[in-house]
């Protein structure tokens, strides 16, 4: 080798650090990463093209009272992760953390509720939240998200599931697993949360802080802890199943069988609540089996919130929805 190839092949000094990069948990998507965002778009808009959903977009910006009033004020969205601008008019606004508060916004601003039922919405687009960065999660990400209002048909709930399952199965993953719980009513979940906490109460010492903080302020979502610890001792506790009143018993009951019908296999998980207070009835997760020895990330989630249109100021309404996280999915 002659001294000129000897050159060519030298270590080359390393790049200064630039003084302006993304912010944390912030990423740009270019080059190939950018096909597989428009690959996901595409098979996202066929599917709800068949299903006959139309496309909406929502600000980025909201009036944060709106996730704080149906998000719930204990949940990890409002206590931690939200981006809030306090505009030079004194108005506090929030980077959208989640679809679905500001659809529902949408469609009581827009008089939506004039149109035949159920009204079909999706949506596809960057969300905010201030959490850890890591694998598949960042602070700012992207979501594809279905909405529908106006029917309390189980077969609804159904058509969501398997919508989102041939969005993934398009999407070429193999072994998905669905997840799928009621978590009742306003009317029979008191009873279950009485039962919930007496158990909980019981085992206080044990639990992890995360653990005994939503305890005093929602018991329900200490059966979405992930501490292993935790996991113990929920896989003892009071099952909601146990505690559903006839309609929600009748509803859930109705769910399955048509999932039955499709041939879409299912796992109970009596456990499964969604970490926001605006579900009812019907929750679910779509996430691929890869074995014991890999850890499994949830691609889809979602539910019914039959009650989440009154309490932000319109009609009683039955509505339900569900969402996947684009970057997780691509990752995966």
């Amino acid at each position: 080798m002659n001294e000129e190839e000897k050159k060519d092949i030298q270590p080359q000094p390393q790049k200064a650090k630039l003084k302006f990069q993304t912010p944390t948990g912030m990423h740009d998507v270019l080059g190939e990463d950018m096909l597989y965002f428009a690959k996901v778009q595409n098979i996202v808009d066929d599917i709800a093209e068949f299903y006959g959903f139309q496309k909406i977009d929502t600000p980025i910006l909201e009036d944060a009272q709106i996730f704080e009033k149906s998000t719930g004020s204990s949940s990890d969205i409002v206590e931690k992760e939200m981006y809030l601008v306090k505009t030079k008019g004194g108005d506090v606004l929030c980077m959208r953390p989640e679809f679905t508060p500001g659809v529902v916004r949408a469609y009581l601003q827009n008089g939506m509720w004039v149109l035949p039922k159920p009204i079909k919405l999706y949506s596809f687009g960057s969300l905010f939240r201030y959490e850890k960065p890591q694998t598949g999660r960042y602070r700012q990400f992207n979501q594809f998200n279905f909405e529908m209002f106006g029917s309390k048909d189980p077969a609804i709930d159904a058509q969501l599931i398997q919508m989102f399952w041939a969005i993934l199965t398009e999407l070429k993953f193999k072994n998905l697993v669905v997840e799928i719980n009621s978590i009742g009513c306003s009317e029979c979940r008191p009873n279950f949360r009485k039962a919930l906490v007496r158990f909980l109460k019981s085992k206080e010492n044990l639990l992890s802080s995360d653990s005994k903080e939503r305890l005093k302020r929602n018991p329900l979502r200490v059966l979405d802890s992930k501490d292993q610890r935790d996991k113990e001792i929920i896989a003892n506790a009071p099952q909601v199943i146990d505690y559903l009143c006839d309609d929600c018993k009748g509803h859930f009951k109705k769910v399955l069988e048509y999932l039955d019908e499709v041939g879409l296999a299912y796992k109970l998980n009596p456990y499964l609540v969604r970490g926001l207070d605006y579900y009812t009835k019907t929750v679910f997760e779509i996430y691929e089996d890869k074995g014991e020895q890999s850890s499994t990330a949830t691609l889809i989630g979602g539910g019914r919130y039959d009650t989440l249109i009154k309490n932000i100021g319109g009609q009683d309404t039955p509505a339900l929805g569900g969402a996947g996280g684009v970057e997780r999915i691509i990752e995966k």
